[in-house]
């Protein structure tokens, strides 16, 4: 599953997220036992943003748009880990932008 990125200190969907979602909730209404968990990740690097809240918000992000695509709250879980998680360590603008996400797991109920 492809995570879904955020913008520094933001957690509205971005446009180039958006068909993520979209093809993401088609894949569960096509996989009915199928549920997620979202994991919500914020960046390391700069103040301000690795806020386990501002992780939490980013969670609720997501879990918002499947709803709003039509996917039962009961088959979404959520799980924050926080900055504690890191994609990449590095210093660089690239994966500070990584470690600003959300990871979608899938398993079959």
């Amino acid at each position: 599953m492809d995570n879904v990125q955020f913008e520094w200190q933001r957690a509205d969907i971005q446009p180039k997220c958006e068909l993520k979602i979209a093809k993401l909730a088609t894949w569960m209404k096509e996989n009915p036992t199928v549920s997620l968990a979202l994991d919500g990740h914020s960046d390391d690097a700069r103040a301000n943003d690795e806020d386990a809240t501002l992780a939490a918000r980013r969670v609720r992000a997501v879990r918002g748009a499947l709803v709003a695509a039509g996917i039962a709250p009961g088959r979404i879980s959520d799980g924050l880990y926080g900055r504690s998680e890191p994609v990449c360590r590095d210093n660089s603008t690239v994966c500070r932008e990584l470690n600003r996400r959300v990871e979608i797991l899938a398993a079959r109920r």
